[in-house]
């Protein structure tokens, strides 16, 4: 009888056993070696087990990654293609040293056979066949999964005018994380600026065996989606459709300091990430007494089921370019600018700087949506709020000097810096959070970034109700707390209609009795 080696289970491996000692007089194992000969033995690339079900060879240990990855669009990589594809798509549709920093010809772009068809394992972990031989002898190929080196990470592939994921996330905020105002070394910035404790964040706190996730450059693809597979749309690590802020992918980073602590003052930092609760109008700023607004009924069109995609439905769209040439480009939404501007071409560009009209930059997420009928009427919709918020926050403060501090009238204007003029005491944080320190905290958060470097920078398009509710109560409860001069005729007509509108209550103090924030 002859004995072979066995990946099997050991709840089957019992099973066989039992029934074999039962009914048999000899046992036999019919169980095949868990590891094929590599098609190119050069290399050591394994690929498939069985090519016809999708099996492969690192999936006859790695049984849970395989279940994930079979349901992935990797795994149906070759199937993408046309009969006889040329090697420049194959390369990128079969396993081979694309990915994986092997430099010669190998796998598939060496010996053309079915075990390589398709994105598998070994197109990220580098060639199998040593560890799958000696598991034990400390043999674990890690990917690279640092953008730094395109030839040895997810940009050998996902790159390139045909999908240019890599270059276009490189000119992203989420390409420099680290050198945003707070370093990665810090501990609580870490899950939102460095790249391992980001993935441990959305993995369930379990550490991550990838080789550079820690760089530079760290907020990488494999951060939002996870190479094995997942449930969700792209591969993505968390949902984006979910309007629960602690478990949406973007706003799980996109929601901190929203509130004022009970030790914010005039020299504090307010909000620092506030877009995911602005966008539900929920759990966003100083709430002054007597507001309320229905979150609930979320009846923001950007933050309601008219948005299903959330923050990724304006922040990540494909966008086509064709020049005058036929050339095509084809962006891929992963500089994540919701109207960029864009070249002569329509390319999208990485420089924000340009005007806000209708032909200086692409509007297809505004109209592609169906809200918007034309680029026209959706950049009329933007100016006109950018140009309602600022007057409301102008109202509370004008940093007329540019320092972004608040400045005692009449170094800066509007109601803050003359309560501050007259009573600097209201800045102090004695007795919790005071109408003018609510008030200030509102209005760096719904400010331009001039005013506020962490400022929600939508411009109101995030929630423009909620922005023009809670800056309009704002303004009210600090008229009342400090007996303040009416806002011009115009500005008030503007504050009525805000908290006038359906799902919006605002009953202020009845006399001038300093209060706390109800939060």
């Amino acid at each position: 009888m002859r004995w072979h080696r066995m990946p099997t289970h050991p709840l089957i491996l019992g099973l066989a056993l039992i029934l074999g000692a039962g009914a048999c007089t000899e046992t036999k194992y019919v169980e095949r070696d868990p590891v094929n000969p590599p098609p190119d033995p050069t290399s050591g690339f394994l690929g498939y087990y069985d090519a016809a079900s999708k099996q492969t060879t690192c999936g006859n240990c790695h049984i849970s990654h395989q279940a994930d990855w079979v349901s992935t669009a990797h795994a149906s990589a070759w199937d993408a293609l046309p009969a006889n594809p040329p090697a420049s798509c194959a390369g990128c549709h079969t396993v081979n040293g694309k990915g994986n920093g092997i430099t010669d010809s190998a796998g598939y772009l060496k010996t053309q056979v079915a075990a390589y068809h398709d994105v598998q394992c070994e197109s990220c972990h580098g060639p199998g066949e040593t560890h799958a031989n000696n598991p034990d002898g400390g043999t674990v190929p890690l990917p690279h999964i640092g953008l730094g080196d395109s030839a040895a990470s997810c940009a050998a592939c996902h790159s390139g005018a045909h999908t240019p994921y890599a270059e276009e996330w490189g000119q992203s905020g989420h390409a420099d994380s680290v050198g945003m105002d707070h370093p990665a070394t810090t501990a609580g910035c870490q899950g939102c600026h460095e790249g391992r404790a980001a993935i441990m964040k959305f993995n369930g706190n379990h550490s991550t065996r990838y080789i550079d996730s820690v760089g530079t450059k760290t907020i990488v693809c494999v951060v939002c989606h996870d190479p094995h597979g997942s449930p969700n749309e792209a591969q993505l690590r968390a949902p984006i459709n979910t309007p629960d802020p602690t478990q949406n992918l973007c706003m799980q980073c996109h929601l901190r300091g929203t509130t004022p602590s009970v030790t914010y003052t005039r020299g504090g930092r307010g909000a620092h990430a506030s877009q995911g609760p602005i966008l539900l109008g929920e759990n966003a700023g100083w709430i002054p007494v007597g507001f309320y607004f229905d979150s609930a009924g979320m009846y923001s069109s950007h933050g309601s089921t008219a948005n299903p995609k959330l923050c990724a439905g304006c922040h990540v769209n494909r966008i086509t370019v064709s020049d005058e040439n036929g050339f095509v480009f084809q962006s891929t939404g992963h500089l994540f600018r919701p109207i960029p501007c864009v070249d002569d071409t329509g390319k999208p560009l990485a420089d924000n700087s340009c005007d806000y009209t209708s032909t200086a930059r692409n509007w297809s997420s505004c109209t592609n949506a169906g809200c918007h009928a034309s680029a026209t009427v959706a950049a009329n919709f933007f100016n006109n709020e950018r140009n309602t918020v600022k007057g409301l926050v102008d109202q509370l403060w004008t940093d007329v000097n540019g320092n972004k501090t608040l400045d005692a009238f009449p170094t800066d204007s509007g109601y803050l810096a003359q309560v501050y003029a007259s009573t600097p005491g209201e800045f102090s944080n004695a007795n919790g959070v005071s109408v003018a320190e609510g008030a200030l905290f509102n209005a760096t958060m719904f400010a331009e970034k001039t005013l506020y470097d962490h400022s929600d920078g939508s411009y109101g398009v995030h929630n423009p109700f909620y922005y023009e509710a809670l800056l309009s109560a704002s303004i009210d409860a600090m008229e009342t707390q400090y007996a303040l001069p009416a806002p011009r005729p115009e500005l008030q007509a503007v504050m009525t209609r805000a908290l006038a509108r359906p799902g919006v209550r605002y009953a202020p103090p009845a006399s001038a009795t300093r209060v706390a924030a109800d939060r």
